[in-house]
């Protein structure tokens, strides 16, 4: 028997996840921030965004590196992870770090979510350039093949529910020319690029594989300073420039969308696995 999991579930098993990783890095020294809509949730609700159901955190490259191999090279861990690291067949641009007695169902999706369970993403930050037209230049070199890499993941074309209509057709033709090429390969040519980058001594980076596309691009010191904030219950790392990070990716981020736009971006359903409980454990 398979148990469907509801919204208030999916919400403690995620953040039972990100608890797991808070407490990895802090005791290997693994710089993290919640990130994204996350962030934004810990700053504006303390929480979650109340019609948001993820959780996103970013960790710097060297320190996301590190986390992927501390977690292959450890059979403790509470959760499992699902990375290009431990399958190449997976070409999303986040880690997935997820609970393995639940399993997701996502029609949308021809890999990834459908292979693991409820889960946490964990963005890259990857540097750039020393200055922000360089940087600029850097991200905008791989735009194109980022938005084949994202298309040719969707089992079926479907209409967005974040993007304006005029932005189907493009979506459309991406989706078309993405059946035509290797996933893996395209996936590889992008990363080795900013791979070669080191983060250490360039001035500005960015989640290579955000939402925002040239929003991210910041300064580099705002993704190494950290802090604490409340978020649920608890306290979680976060950039201490939280604010021009989450100014540069919503504008005026403490005004709530319009009603029209509170809705989860998510489109698959998860389950237990043999109808396991989690308040049961």
């Amino acid at each position: 028997m398979i148990k469907s999991i509801d919204l208030q579930q999916l919400k403690k098993i995620e953040l039972s996840l990100l608890a797991s990783v808070h407490e990895i890095c802090e005791r290997e020294h693994f710089r993290y921030s919640l990130g994204g809509g996350t962030l934004l949730g810990a700053v504006r609700h303390r929480g979650f965004i109340p019609w948001d159901d993820d959780i996103d955190i970013m960790m710097p490259r060297p320190d996301y590196d590190a986390f992927i191999n501390y977690c292959l090279s450890h059979d403790d861990i509470p959760f499992k992870i699902k990375s290009y690291e431990t399958d190449k067949s997976y070409v999303d641009w986040s880690a997935k770090v997820y609970d393995p007695k639940t399993v997701l169902k996502d029609d949308n999706v021809e890999s990834g979510e459908q292979q693991i369970g409820v889960f946490i993403d964990v963005f890259v930050i990857d540097g750039l350039a020393d200055t922000y037209k360089k940087a600029k230049k850097a991200f905008n070199s791989t735009s194109f093949k980022r938005a084949l890499l994202v298309a040719s993941q969707w089992k079926k074309y479907f209409k967005s529910k974040t993007h304006a209509w005029y932005y189907e057709p493009f979506r459309f033709g991406m989706f078309v020319l993405s059946r035509t090429v290797d996933k893996s390969k395209l996936f590889r040519s992008i990363c080795r690029k900013y791979e070669k980058i080191d983060f250490n001594v360039v001035e500005y980076a960015a989640a290579i594989g955000g939402a925002y596309r040239e929003k991210e691009i910041l300064p580099k010191k705002v993704f190494t300073d950290y802090i604490k904030l409340p978020f649920e219950g608890y306290e979680f790392n976060a950039v201490s420039e939280y604010d021009t990070y989450l100014s540069s990716i919503y504008g005026d981020y403490m005004t709530l969308p319009p009603i029209e736009k509170q809705v989860s971006h998510h489109t698959f359903t998860a389950y237990y696995k043999d109808g396991e409980d989690i308040e049961n454990e």
